[in-house]
């Protein structure tokens, strides 16, 4: 068996950070489009950033743990 340049943790946590970042350069804009709604969907969205912005910090904080332990001393 071939060993795997970098492991499953790795690769799911980098993989769903590139997403939440994806998503919130889109929500964004959401916010923009929901000002004159009047339907309180600007704060919705706002709330829904602030929590994805926490996670994409977390998983950001996590994959950086991940790569310190798997390269310990890289000078």
């Amino acid at each position: 068996m071939q060993k795997q340049s970098i492991d499953d943790n790795f690769y799911n946590i980098a993989k769903q950070l590139v997403k939440k970042l994806e998503f919130l350069s889109h929500a964004k804009g959401y916010v923009n489009d929901a000002k004159n709604s009047n339907t309180g969907a600007e704060e919705v969205w706002k709330e829904i950033i602030a929590d994805e912005e926490k996670h994409a910090e977390m998983l950001q904080s996590q994959l950086a743990i991940v790569v310190r332990r798997n390269n310990p001393d890289p000078y």
